[in-house]
């Protein structure tokens, strides 16, 4: 996997990671579990499946929805995640959502963090990452690659970056980033 041999771009996956999740120290386990070995079928049947396509809505929808968009996107999560990943992901999405204030002026992050807050959206950890990158101005791809960074940080070291570009297979392309490698 020759995606993440290129340092600097490992170095902009681990910025992105820090910047969007400042508690990454605090979460436990996200979605994945378990050894290497699982990263293949885990990507199938909940990554692609599931929290790739939230990943993308949530960043798309600060910029052309709001905070009703997340909450939206939290609810889809909701009805087809299930069981401690399900759990695990809004625990982790309700502490990033309570520890870190949005950023001066961003009424849509401030108005879902109400809204978990309040229990009228749930809080997944990936619906509210990728609206943090999208504030950031992080592009969807690096994005991607620093939520797989967090849900792979649990593996042996040597096995992390392998893991995350073996996630990655047979996602649709995201050209800047397999450019920068």
């Amino acid at each position: 996997m020759r995606l993440f041999e290129d340092a600097s771009v490992r170095e902009d996956v681990f910025r992105a990671a820090k910047l969007c999740a400042p508690c990454l120290d605090r979460l436990g386990e996200l979605t994945f579990s378990g050894p290497v070995a699982g990263v293949d079928s885990w990507r199938e049947a909940v990554f692609a499946r599931h929290l790739f396509p939230a990943a993308l809505n949530a960043h798309a929808a600060v910029r052309v929805g709001g905070a009703r968009e997340l909450a939206a996107i939290d609810l889809v999560l909701d009805e087809s995640l299930a069981g401690p990943p399900a759990r695990r992901s809004r625990d982790a999405g309700r502490m990033l959502t309570a520890d870190f204030t949005p950023p001066a002026g961003e009424r849509i992050l401030a108005r879902y963090a109400k809204a978990v807050a309040g229990g009228t959206a749930s809080g997944h950890f990936v619906t509210i990452f990728s609206a943090r990158a999208s504030i950031f101005h992080i592009a969807p791809d690096t994005a991607v690659a620093a939520l797989l960074l967090l849900e792979m940080r649990a593996l042996p070291i040597s096995e992390v970056w392998p893991a995350v570009a073996s996630a990655m297979n047979n996602l649709p392309e995201f050209p800047r980033l397999l450019r920068a490698a």
